[in-house]
């Protein structure tokens, strides 16, 4: 296990609970990881670089890979809202390195009538190192040959969103 899948596992979910208490809501993010920094991506900016579109699940596999490689990432972390059948709200974590180490956990989280959200338990109801929540985190850190079109289409949509890519200095 890397250092930096060590750590996102450790610290993201605990400090993402804090942001979605603060903002009362659950924003999906995805979290890179070097060994000094992590950076952080909110995927609610895709309607505007995307055409309208938000981010397909194809273009996030793409966009994982390509920016994971830009950024010399060794781990990333991946946070969305989730409903069960019987209305249980969690935040779904998935943490994966390099290396191919999974850890997933839920987080139950409550909202009000207005459906902002009013409290997230720090202690997970349900984990995992073998299975992921997301099934788009199997296809993270894999090596795609992308045809030039789309490579150029990457490397715009990167400089579209690095004005509101977090970059958070690790201790």
């Amino acid at each position: 296990m890397n250092a930096d899948f060590k750590y996102l596992k450790e610290s993201f979910p605990l400090s993402f609970n804090k942001t979605i208490v603060e903002h009362q809501a659950v924003n999906k993010v995805i979290a890179f990881c070097d060994d000094k920094t992590q950076y952080l991506l909110f995927t609610g900016m895709f309607y505007e670089v995307n055409g309208g579109k938000g981010i397909t699940d194809d273009l996030e596999v793409y966009f994982v890979n390509y920016l994971a490689e830009q950024l010399k990432a060794t781990a990333f972390a991946r946070a969305s809202a989730y409903v069960m059948e019987d209305q249980t709200k969690f935040v779904g974590y998935d943490v994966k390195s390099v290396e191919g180490d999974i850890w997933s956990q839920q987080n139950i989280f409550e909202a009000n009538e207005e459906g902002r959200v009013t409290s997230v338990k720090d202690e997970f109801t349900n984990s995992s190192d073998k299975n992921s929540i997301c099934p788009l985190v199997s296809r993270y850190f894999e090596k795609i040959d992308f045809p030039e079109d789309t490579l150029e289409f990457l490397k715009n949509l990167h400089a579209q969103v690095t004005p509101s890519l977090v970059q958070l200095k690790r201790g």
